[in-house]
């Protein structure tokens, strides 16, 4: 049985939509931390994690890191589910292009735009360190809006675990000041609305602590 540790509302979200869009039997283990960001539970987990960060996934004896990685070994793991299209097709290609892209260049910068002290050692940059952010963010919301165009998904009618990552960003996206390109654009709310009227897609969206509905 695959084991998915996570935190609530982390990027685990992203793997944790793909097991329940699967049907998949897994177990979901929560890691704690304590305030100087140690990990405390369960126990030897950084040895799981050597980065110490989440998801880990766990099948067996195979260990898998990395949100993306995770999503695209259970889509392939469950092929009846239909997560992925058709390996080799064109929407195959886009459909790794947007989540690279998702997971390389927009959610860096949302991490970036809640750890600034990551990217910096001077006090006083830290605005400027989450400004970059939100141009970043702004320029990629540009890019994914043009692509879901009359969607209701990334590639149209298909739903993929591309389209579960791009959910959570948007639903980190409600931490964003107001008036952010992000957290304010009607199509990559309608897209999140799109996913969160799934059943198991929504509910694991809102098990993770991410509104029902996104309205921009």
């Amino acid at each position: 049985m695959i084991t998915l540790y996570s935190m609530p509302g982390s990027s685990a979200t992203a793997p944790r939509i793909a097991l329940d869009e699967a049907g998949a039997d897994y177990t979901l283990l929560e890691v704690e931390r304590d305030d100087a960001g140690n990990n405390t539970a369960p126990p030897g987990y950084d040895a799981l994690n050597p980065m110490g960060k989440v998801p880990t996934l766990v099948d067996g004896d195979l260990v898998m890191t990395e949100a993306a990685a995770c999503c695209l070994y259970i889509a392939e793991k469950y092929p009846e589910a239909a997560l992925m299209p058709a390996t080799g097709s064109d929407d195959w290609a886009k459909t790794l292009r947007w989540l690279t892209l998702l997971t390389n260049t927009a959610q860096a910068s949302f991490l970036r735009w809640y750890y600034p002290e990551q990217s910096t050692t001077d006090a006083a940059g830290l605005a400027a360190v989450q400004e970059a952010s939100v141009t970043e963010l702004a320029r990629v919301a540009d890019v994914l809006a043009a692509q879901i165009d009359d969607g209701p998904f990334l590639i149209g009618a298909q739903f993929t675990v591309a389209d579960g990552f791009l959910a959570m960003l948007t639903g980190w996206a409600q931490d964003l000041d107001a008036g952010s390109r992000w957290s304010d654009d009607a199509t990559l709310a309608a897209h999140y609305n799109a996913v969160a009227a799934r059943g198991a897609a929504g509910a694991a969206l809102v098990a993770e602590g991410f509104p029902a509905t996104f309205s921009a």
